[in-house]
Formats: structure tokens, sequence, C-alpha cells
């Protein structure tokens, strides 16, 4: 039953809101800036937070614990719905790969600390995805609930400290203007932070906060109500046609939606055109467990390899409506039980149950629970990892194994031959020089070759100070000392062997600094052999890999070839072949020479691991195929060649 305090206008932009998030998340065209339906629910939240919160403290009636449990009661039951019931799938049909990072994520995200998760995670070049986690929308509710904890804080401080209430106005404008000040800043220095944390986030919160402040003695007239409104709807509207998903966000961008929302709430027309239609209350009646649901099921129809066509997009979307409506009508309405029962109980569920849950994460996250895949299985997937120190091989992994440390540790990698009378050979440059390291390893003992392999994270070929990761990284340390090794001792080795992601040095401008390197190798005439780059896509092919083989299901690399990454190294590969040409006693491995032409390893195996990388078995099936090609006797003439 709605009572008289019941806002329609509210509950129906609720209803849009989670529209568009939905919309967005099924990839219906037209809805590339649905995402916008996030900020419109943080202006929403925070305007009925602050109305909550300033009304019970101007009566002397506010209460934290009162006020916590009401957003417990609220918004857990529901998410802990949704994550037992995704735990359950996920131990009938995740890959131990894919359970062991969705007990993290579950782990996280009850605890409302999965924004930061998956801030950090963003970074991490080796990690699945973010977009291919199931419980990846959970960022947003972390964002809330932290705005939840501190907000009261803030405010009943003020009412604390300084007596004078006219001022609170000021001092919410106040909060809004540093928080969207740092979001502006932020969002062009580090766009991922931006998205994910609550600092620049806060803002669009105190906006609602705002909303509410000022027109809760606000009575505007009948035709300026209908003008803000209008305004309001027109923004977010504006917003869906001028933005889309490359559009840096938040920073000053989302004024317009946020705006757009803030002149809806302090419109009030309760019986709007916009919002008064059954369906579109119903919807915004269960928006949030719509929200909760829709996520998981476009997960899972990607999981299952289910085509995205319009009959496939219409029947999740149909699925994450109806999942909404009954978890709306059976868990939601959970919360009148909590009521009756005493608060301190209700505290003690809570937190037994976010210890438990914790427990029972943390034992999943340690190996996905390994034991439920069948023997077949492990021995496909045992080499499709990395090569690195950690496995038995010695790419100098810093910047993600943090038992290594910076130093010249990370120059003690030697393979091939260990003859008296082998050839020396140094292997540098980046990641992309450490997944051939099996390759060159075994080459290395058929052509009698003793191999230094010097390579970490983002260290391409080079003997300056340029870089493609992040220069405060501990990679970076570690990449000064390796080109100090290169500077001081090329003359110690017969050949050379550069390899690095072209691609990325490429598009970031700084392929003079290869070229000043090669000049350098010709002065003193040196052989080099440049490597090329495995084919790129932009999914992590090794685990799609083996999800299809976990289903049953076909694999068809082909799907995946036409992407960016692959569009980038078209651009790049030439500019390297071109530097290989004009230095003489350079020898370059093309992708032909080095990867059978449909890109698979063996076996429906493919070579990729993470979509850029080669897995170990790829580096090894590389071997493995270049050694029956025309370019492997030309290596050979090359090598023995004065």
């Amino acid at each position: 039953m709605q009572t008289k305090n019941f806002r329609d206008d509210i509950n129906g932009l609720r209803a849009y809101a989670v529209i568009l998030v939905v919309l967005y998340h099924f990839g219906v065209y037209g809805f590339s800036a649905g995402f916008l339906g996030v900020d419109v629910f943080f202006v929403i939240s925070g305007y009925l937070m602050s109305k909550i919160i300033i009304e019970n403290l101007e009566k002397n009636s506010f209460s934290f614990i009162n006020f916590y449990l009401a957003r417990i009661t609220r918004i857990f039951p529901a998410l802990f719905f949704v994550v037992i019931v995704m735990t359950i799938c996920g131990w009938f049909f995740f890959i131990p790969e894919d359970f062991k990072l969705f007990a993290k994520d579950a782990k996280y995200s009850l605890s409302f600390l999965s924004n930061d998760l998956y801030y950090r995670q963003a970074g991490d070049y080796f990690a699945v995805s973010s977009h291919d986690k199931p419980l990846l929308h959970t960022w947003s509710l972390s964002v809330e609930w932290q705005f939840y904890i501190l907000f009261p804080i803030f405010i009943y401080s003020y009412f604390r400290v300084i007596k004078n209430k006219k001022f609170l106005g000021l001092f919410l404008i106040l909060l809004c203007i540093l928080s969207l000040s740092f979001s502006i800043y932020i969002s062009y220095k580090d766009s991922i932070y931006a998205f994910f944390k609550l600092t620049s986030r806060a803002w669009e919160l105190i906006a609602g906060g705002l909303a509410f402040y000022y027109s809760r003695t606000y009575k505007p007239s009948k035709s300026i109500k209908l003008c803000f409104e209008f305004f309001g709807f027109f923004c977010i509207a504006l917003s869906l046609i001028i933005f889309d998903q490359n559009t840096i966000w938040p920073s000053y961008n989302a004024l317009i939606p946020v705006i757009g929302t803030m002149f809806i709430l302090i419109a009030h027309q309760q019986q709007s055109f916009f919002t008064k239609f059954k369906i579109i209350q119903n919807i915004g009646s269960a928006s949030y467990s719509i929200y909760l649901w829709h996520w998981p099921i476009a997960f899972l129809l990607g999981y299952f390899f289910f085509e995205k066509n319009i009959i496939n997009i219409s029947l999740g979307i149909l699925i994450s409506l109806t999942l909404g409506w009954l978890s709306y009508i059976y868990i939601e309405s959970s919360r009148k039980y909590f009521i009756k029962i005493n608060r301190y109980y209700c505290y003690i569920l809570f937190f037994s149950i976010l210890i438990f849950t914790s427990i029972l994460y943390s034992y999943i996250n340690k190996d996905g629970l390994k034991n439920r895949a069948n023997s077949l299985y492990l021995q496909h997937n045992e080499k499709l990892e990395m090569p690195k120190v950690s496995n038995g091989w010695c790419f100098y992994n810093i910047k993600d194994d943090h038992s290594l440390k910076v130093g010249n540790k990370g120059l003690e990698c030697y393979i091939g031959s260990q003859q008296a009378n082998a050839q020396s050979i140094l292997l540098f440059g980046d990641s992309f020089a450490g997944h051939n390291i099996p390759f060159w390893h075994y080459i290395g003992k058929e052509l009698n070759l003793n191999i230094h392999a010097v390579t970490t994270n983002w260290c391409y070929p080079s003997i300056d100070g340029q870089f493609t990761g992040d220069k405060n990284s501990t990679a970076y340390q570690q990449c000064m000392i390796n080109r100090n090794y290169l500077k001081n001792n090329v003359n110690k080795y017969d050949v050379l062997i550069f390899a690095g992601r072209w691609s990325d040095i490429v598009q970031q401008h700084q392929q003079q600094s290869f070229d000043n390197l090669l000049k350098v190798t010709n002065q003193l005439h040196k052989k080099v052999i440049i490597m090329s780059e495995p084919y790129a896509f932009d999914e992590n092919i090794s685990i799609l890999y083996k999800r299809s083989l976990w289903l049953h299901r076909n694999f068809n690399l082909n799907n995946y070839s036409d992407n960016i990454k692959a569009q980038q190294q078209k651009i790049a590969s030439p500019i390297i072949a071109d530097m290989a040409q004009r230095y003489p006693n350079t020898l370059l491995l093309t992708q032909t020479d080095l990867f059978s032409p449909n890109h698979m390893a063996k076996d429906s195996i493919p070579y990729s691991l993470d979509g850029r990388h080669l897995s170990v078995f790829g580096s090894l099936s590389s071997k493995d195929y270049f050694s029956k090609q025309p370019k492997y006797k030309i290596l050979k003439q090359f090598l023995s060649s004065k």
C-alpha cells in the first residue's frame, strides 16, 4: 500500500533509470550511454537519504543504529539472494578460474567494497575483463553504501558543531563542489578511479541532497513544475544522444543528467505524464531487484556462448524483468519481518552472514574448487598460463608477483643451451618478450644458443626512459635497471632478440624510442632479431576456450578476430617492418612465420592466453610451428653468418 508520502514521480524516475541501464548492458542500439541510469539512481538516493537524515536531525530523533539498519534491511536481502543463486550456478557451470574470481567478487560485493576491487583489477592486464564478471554491477551499491556510512556522520557533525542551521545548504554546496572538482580532475588523470570510487561520485548523491534541501520550502506554480520536469527529462534524453561508452565519465559530462534529475525531483509531479503509467510504476517499484538481476542474466548469456541477436537479447531482458519482479515481491518484502525483530539481533544476523560468507568465499577463492574438474580438463589446461617465475619459467612479472623485488634478480634468467661453445644471445623486452621464453628455450637447445632473457612488464626494447605503463610502478624501476644493463652490456652478445607490444608502443607514439636503439645496435654491427606480436583479441581467449571445454560448446576463434586491438596491430606492424628493413643485419619474424593461419596452436587449443600474450602452451606450439617454416632455415643462416 502506498503511503501519503510515496512519491510516484521518484518511483517512475527509478523505472527510467533501470530501463536505461538494462538496455545499455544488453547492448540495445541507441542506448550506448544508458550507463547514466546509475547517475540518476545516485541523485535519487542522495535526495531520499538527505530527507531522512536532515528531517530526523531537526526533530532530534535521528539514530545511527536505526538508519544503518534500515539501509541493511532495504539493500542486503535481495543482494544476498542474488549472490547465493549465482554461487550455486557457479558450482555447476563456472570453470575453476571463473569460480575462484567470482568468490573474491562475491566477498567484496557483500561487504560493499566491490567498487574498490574492480578499480584495482581494471589495471591488471592479465586479469579477466571487468565486463566478464557476474557481479560487476554491485560497484554502484558499494558506492551508495559507503555514502550511507559517511554522509550522516558529516551532517550529524554539522548539526552538533555549527548551531546555525541556515548554513547547512552552503555546507552541502561546499561538499558537492569539492567532490565535483576532484571528479573533473581525476577523470582525465585516472578515468577508472573516477568511474568506480566514492570520492569522484559523491557529488552526484550530494546533488540529490541539495535538491531536497532547497526545494522543501519552494512552492513553484503548476506551469513552472511542468517546465522543470520537461527540462529534466530533456537533459536525460540529451545525454543519451550526445554521450556514449567512450565519453570521459563522470567528470563535468555527468552534470547534464544529474541536473536533469534534480529538476525532476524539484518539480514533484505526482500525476506526471512521464511517470503515471502503471507499467512504469511497477518497474520503478521493482527497479532495485531488476538492477540486481539484469547483469547476471546478461553475463550468463555470454557465458553460455549465446549469440547476441534480437531473440536472445529480448529473452534476457524479459527474464531480468521477471526475476526482478519476483525478487521484489518475495525477497525485498522480507524487510517487514526484520522490523519485528530486535534490532540488535538483526545486526548480529547481518554480521554473522558476512563472517560466514567471507570464510566460504575465501575457501572457494583458493583454487575455484578445482576438484570439480575432470582429469581431461586439468590436463588440457595446465599449460594455459603465462610463463613466469612461479611456474618454472623466468619472465620477471614484477607487476603481479609481489614476491619479486626490484633489482639484479631480474637479470638472472638463462635459457637454451648450456654448452661452452654456445652462441651468446640476449632476449630483451616487455611481457611480449617474456611470453616467448619457452619458445627460445627450445630453439636455443636446437641451435646451441645460450640465451640471457631480460624481461619485465611494459619494458619494451629501448635505452631511454620512455614507458608504456605506469611510471610509478615497480615495473618501471625494474625496467630502468634492465635498460641500463642493456646499454652497458650490448657488446657482450653475438645476437640481440627484441620483442615488445609494438601496437601499444606505436599507439603511444613511442616507436622512435625503439628506433633509437636500433641505430645504436646498427652502429655496433650487431645482429638483431625482431619478433612480431601474436594475433590480438579483445577477449580473454584462454578463458573462453576453457569455458567451451567445460560446457561442451564449440569454440570458434573467428568470432573474436575482428576487434580494436587487431586493428591497432595492423597499424603498428608495417611501422615495425619498415624499421627492420632500414637496418642491415636485422631479421624480422612475422606473425605468419610464427603462428598458423587459423591462429590455433593444436587440437583446437588457441595460442593466445588473454587475447594479447601467449600461454606456455602457445609459446611451445609457436616454436613447433616455426621450426617447420622456411624462416627457420633463414634464422639458422642468419645466426651462423658473419
